[in-house]
């Protein structure tokens, strides 16, 4: 019986220090990684991204600071896109694989920086970053994306380089920008 109460308090004791993990990496990814928050694009936004870059079946979609893995579930079951997604906190890490696991979407969640990731298979990118990263993503986006990819920027422009399209955000309130298209 005593073996018992051991047992328990062990357990006790494994999912406190897993909680504990969990949540300072949650408080740390909801202050910042690297200068950007975790804040999740509106989902009654995601199809318009998808209509905006105009994804098509067998593209490969790249997703800088993929979050929840929300855009590449949708680009993947909507839009027949490969995803590939770029997250540095845990728990929206850890979240977007079980997400794509979940809906068996075709995609990839990687825990790497972006800046370090190579773009050059992508036809397109999104991201949803402040425009200081923006703005040091420019050149790697000039560098390494092939001729015609796009990159598609939810709320923030980038600084150099004009847009080819921009679309206007739903129109119920709960959209909080436009949506940015521009093609290398």
């Amino acid at each position: 019986m005593i073996i018992f109460y051991y047992l328990v308090i062990l357990l006790f004791l494994v999912l406190s220090f897993i909680a504990l993990i969990l949540g300072v990496s949650l408080i740390v990814g909801l202050i910042m990684v690297k200068g950007v928050p975790f804040i999740s694009t509106p989902k009654n936004e995601l199809e318009n991204i998808c209509r905006a870059a105009d994804l098509q079946p067998g593209q490969v979609v790249y997703d800088l600071g993929c979050g929840k893995a929300n855009l590449l579930v949708v680009a993947s079951k909507q839009f027949g896109a490969k995803g590939v997604g770029y997250e540095l906190s845990l728990w929206p890490y850890l979240w977007a694989r079980v997400r794509v696991w979940f809906y068996k979407a075709d995609a990839e969640v990687l825990m790497k920086d972006f800046f370090q990731a190579d773009l050059s298979r992508a036809d397109a990118v999104f991201c949803y970053l402040f425009p200081e990263v923006m703005a040091k993503l420019e050149k790697k986006f000039k560098s390494e994306l092939k001729s015609g990819a796009k990159v598609v920027s939810y709320a923030f422009q980038l600084s150099n380089v004009t847009p080819v399209k921009i679309v206007s955000g739903n129109s119920n309130k709960k959209s909080v920008g436009q949506i940015y298209v521009y093609q290398f």
